[in-house]
């Protein structure tokens, strides 16, 4: 994720060798954006709506509301059942909406890593998101073979992996932009990645 405007000389490098990879590999120029599999949306009670609406209301009296809806305990939080997770999930994503990342944030105090979404817009673009954050991910990722495993599950193969690892220093920066440009993907999806590769809380960096 390069802006061109804001090159220096390294990494205009690094961005030459993105260019050689697609022109060697290929790219799907007519890609569109897909909705992901299985409808995550679901239906918040309506009181508890009501009190996201409210910016007084503490976070704590709304988590109170939602376990009391969903008959949950303490345990359910720390250990959600797949339905439970796509409540919460649900829950954070209506309270960013609202904007109440308070909520959001006292979710992640209460529940797994990787269970409540990304802090950031669900529909952002990959190529959009904050210097910081990426730079704080893909590092992390980097450091070991763990950017390896992201990138086989986004789609390249054996031979565009090794071509990264060597060429490239910071390889799941670079393989975040061969994927950005061959399709539409955004943080919703690359959170859900994250975590379907076993890595919660580097995907609660979003």
């Amino acid at each position: 994720m390069w802006s061109f405007s804001q090159l220096n000389n390294s990494n205009f490098i690094d961005v030459l060798l993105i260019m050689k990879l697609s022109n060697l590999f290929g790219t799907n120029n007519s890609a569109r954006c897909i909705p992901l599999e299985g409808d995550k949306s679901l239906a918040l009670p309506g009181n508890i709506v009501e009190v996201l609406e409210s910016p007084s209301c503490d976070p704590k009296k709304i988590i109170l509301q939602l376990k009391e809806n969903l008959h949950l305990n303490k345990t359910d939080l720390k250990q959600p059942t797949p339905e439970a997770k796509r409540m919460i999930r649900c829950l954070a994503a209506t309270a960013k909406e609202s904007n109440r990342v308070d909520v959001v944030k006292h979710l992640r105090e209460i529940t797994p890593a990787g269970t409540t979404g990304p802090l950031l817009p669900g529909n952002l673009d990959i190529c959009n998101i904050p210097s910081e954050q990426i730079r704080e991910l893909t590092i992390d990722l980097s450091g070991g073979e763990e950017w390896k495993v992201v990138a086989e599950r986004l789609g390249l193969n054996a031979k565009e992996i090794r071509y990264l690892d060597v060429r490239m220093r910071n390889p799941c920066d670079a393989a975040l932009s061969v994927v950005s440009q061959r399709r539409c993907m955004n943080v919703d999806d690359l959170y859900d990645v994250l975590t379907d590769c076993g890595m919660p809380v580097l995907a609660d960096i979003l």
